[in-house]
This record gives structure tokens, C-alpha cells and sequence, in this order.
């Protein structure tokens, strides 16, 4: 009798313990079908692919900052640099999509590194958009000495010097170097040859030097040496013309059409992250740039705000993914 009360016992506390554990996963289930109707319970993690210090690490920053302060939960900020940012992007992929885990990331990582090699994500296929944040649009300048006034006169430069024209970016690959190439290709009499360098500093510097005819870095760059006449910028990526260059053209009012405007950044969640979660981010993170502090804090850094929602940054990251992978793909 005692030993089948004990085998009772065990076998009592045993099933005890299965529907607890049953329970337990229901709950979860629960929580996770009702699109986190109470998120955020706990701190999340913020990452960004790359170092800390650049203007990843200060953009993740001021956000995390407001997002602690309307969420009511600790907004940790986490570097994972490597692989030109596959190693962030990757490390995003693989965790659960809870809204505890998001990215700041940005048109490289994005849509650059992954059509450059086989990184192990798709843009696309393997995360969720949520909001995109700041756009720092580029301008192709000249050296002032060149004689050179309008982006016209460069072009026609070019066609009468072939292989003489030179235009500088940041390295080969990367976003400046991509959007160029795509303009370029639609004028097929222009020939410019690509220089890279390791930095927009490197290729300001060349140009100042007259080692190259062109650059193309982004206006924050190059507006300096504008101001001091060292340099001629003939025109912008913008849709619009700038507040703080009135009198330089966009390349869209030339007339052209360029598959990117700038270098944006943008927060990203895992693929299967509740609508509600990422909505929930989406709206605190539009309330943070809308603050006069945070913009002002924004100004100051040099980092121009370009807010898009969920849905809107979600179009553009596929119509620029698609695009920049052609490029890309002509370039190999």
C-alpha cells in the first residue's frame, strides 16, 4: 500500500507539472497571439552593426533615450560590428520576434551587403521594417578651378574627354558609388571613370587636390568647402532643392532619376514580430523625432531626419533592394 501511495504521489506530481508546463506555453501562446498587447514587460536590446561612436551609435542613442521614456523600460544599445554589417543584420535574424530585440540599420547592411555576397539573410525575405529615421543626402561637386558650373558642363565634359573624367566616392560598392553608376548607365555617351577611397574625407581631399574631376560624398561633406568656394556642388539628390542650398539644382529637376537619395537609417525587427509590436515602435519612435530636443540634438549631430513609417519604409527597403542588386550585380 505504501509503496503504490508513493508511485500515486509521483505520478500525481508528475502530471501536476505537465499541465503547469502546458499552461505556461498556453500563456505564452496567448501572448504572442494578441500581438503584445502588453509589450514592452522588460528592457530591450538595440543594435547596431557596426562600432561604437559613429552616427549609428548616436542615432540609436537619442531614440533609446525617448523610447525608455515613453515605453517605461530600459532601451539597452548594443554594437555588433563585422561584415560590413552582416554580422548585426544576422544576429537580428536569428532572434525571436518579440519587439525585444530590434536594429538601427542602415542602406548598406540592408540592401548593399547582401546583393555584394552571400551574407546569409534577404532584406526583404527575413525582417520587418519599422521606421526609417534620417536620410543624409548626397551632391556631386567639382573643384571650383575647373571651370566647371553646372552638372551639364560636367556631363559634357565627359563625353568630349573620354576617359579623362573621374568621379571619387566613399569605396567601391557602397551607396554613393551605386547610385552613381546607376546615372551614369543611363547616359551612355558619358564616360567617367570610378575612383574609390577609403572615406568621404579621403575623396573631399582628392578633389580639393584636383586629382579627381568629380566626387560624390554627402552634402554635410562638402557644404563646408562650398561655403568657402574651394568647391562647386552642381547638384543634390533630393526631391526638393535644400533650405541651406537654394541655389543648387536636384538631379530630379535636371531631369534624372536616381535609385537612391541618401544614406538613411532605419529600425528593423525580426520577420514575425506582431503588427502591433512594431506599430507600438513605429508610433514612439515618430513621437521621439518629433521633439523639439531630440530634434535639435539631431541638428546638431549633422544628421538630417527623414521620417517614414512601417508601411512606407517597407516599400522603399524592397524597391531599393531590387535596384541596388542590379547594380551591384553589374559591378561583380
Amino acid at each position: 500500500m505504501i509503496k503504490n501511495s508513493k508511485r500515486f504521489t509521483v505520478l500525481f506530481l508528475a502530471l501536476v507539472l505537465v499541465i503547469l508546463t502546458a499552461c505556461n506555453n498556453d500563456a505564452s501562446d496567448e501572448s504572442a497571439s494578441s500581438g503584445g498587447a502588453d509589450y514592452p514587460k522588460r528592457p530591450i536590446s538595440l543594435m547596431i552593426p557596426y562600432g561604437p561612436g559613429g552616427s549609428a551609435d548616436v542615432q540609436a542613442r537619442l531614440i533609446g533615450q525617448s523610447l525608455q521614456t515613453q515605453l517605461g523600460q530600459t532601451v539597452n544599445v548594443i554594437s555588433k560590428p563585422g561584415g560590413a554589417g552582416a554580422t548585426g543584420m544576422n544576429a537580428l535574424k536569428a532572434s525571436k520576434p518579440d519587439g525585444y530585440t530590434i536594429i538601427l540599420t542602415a542602406v548598406g547592411p540592408s540592401t548593399l551587403t547582401p546583393n555584394a555576397n552571400n551574407v546569409g539573410f534577404n532584406v526583404v525575405e527575413d525582417f520587418y521594417p519599422i521606421a526609417q529615421i534620417s536620410e543624409a543626402p548626397y551632391g556631386i561637386a567639382v573643384n571650383s578651378d575647373s571651370g566647371i558650373e553646372s552638372l551639364d558642363e560636367l556631363l559634357n565634359f565627359a563625353k568630349e574627354n573620354p576617359g579623362k573624367a573621374t568621379f571619387g566616392t566613399t569605396g567601391a560598392g557602397l551607396h554613393q558609388h551605386v547610385v552613381t553608376t546607376d546615372f551614369l548607365n543611363q547616359l551612355p555617351d558619358v564616360d567617367m571613370e570610378h575612383v574609390p577611397f577609403d572615406g568621404g574625407a579621403e575623396a573631399v581631399s582628392a578633389l580639393l587636390g584636383n586629382h579627381i574631376t568629380a566626387a560624390v560624398n554627402t552634402i554635410s561633406e562638402i557644404i563646408p568647402h562650398a561655403e568657402n568656394n574651394a568647391l562647386k556642388i552642381l547638384a543634390v539628390t533630393t526631391d526638393e532643392r535644400l533650405e541651406s542650398l537654394p541655389d543648387v539644382p536636384t538631379f530630379k529637376e535636371l531631369g534624372y532619376e536616381l535609385i537612391g537619395q541618401g544614406a538613411w537609417f532605419g529600425f528593423m525587427a525580426p520577420k514575425d514580430t506582431p503588427k502591433e509590436i512594431v506599430d507600438t515602435l513605429d508610433g514612439a519612435i515618430k513621437n521621439a523625432l518629433d521633439d523639439d530636443k531630440v530634434k535639435e540634438q539631431f541638428e546638431n549631430a549633422g544628421l538630417p531626419i527623414k521620417y517614414l513609417n512601417a508601411a512606407e519604409f517597407k516599400e522603399k527597403v524592397q524597391v531599393e533592394n531590387e535596384k541596388n542588386g542590379k547594380v551591384i550585380q553589374s559591378l561583380n
